[in-house]
């Protein structure tokens, strides 16, 4: 299995490059997107829990990271990886100077844990063939795939 690319034309930024020079990047492009229900499904399948079962437990996980992540709580989850928030804010002159009105908005920040870490540095990679029904790759044009 083989992740998708197709390249771009961009600007060269390296140090010292000619004034308007472009190279060609390889940009990594989306299959499609599994939805939820769907995911549900497909762990209900490789479990004995059902598709309901599965979307009650993903639920409380849901409700149980906002109220953890809102105190400021790591939610480290095995394999999966790790959750937690993280705002910058604004700067000022002084210690005194400083509000809790200066931050911004938080945002999650999400670190994978191992088994997704080896997957990602095992990578490979293929042309993308979108749009043609060429040998092994592309979708024949309309862009459904099934798992």
């Amino acid at each position: 299995m083989a992740i998708k690319y197709h390249l771009v034309l961009r600007a060269d930024k390296s140090k010292n490059a000619a004034a308007g020079a472009q190279l060609y990047y390889g940009q990594v492009r989306t299959q499609r997107t599994i939805e939820f229900n769907h995911m549900c499904e497909l762990i209900s399948d490789n479990s004995t829990a059902s598709s309901g079962d599965v979307k009650v437990v993903v639920d409380g996980l849901i409700r149980v990271m906002q109220r953890s992540m809102g105190f400021g709580d790591v939610i480290q989850l095995g394999d999966l990886g790790n959750f937690r928030m993280v705002a910058g804010s604004k700067g000022v002159a002084t210690q005194e100077e400083f509000a809790p009105t200066l931050f911004k908005k938080g945002h999650i920040v999400f670190s994978p844990g191992a088994a997704l870490r080896k997957m990602a540095a095992g990578l490979k990679f293929e042309k993308s063939s979108f749009g043609t029904n060429e040998s092994g790759g592309g979708t024949g044009g309309d862009g459904v795939v099934e798992v």
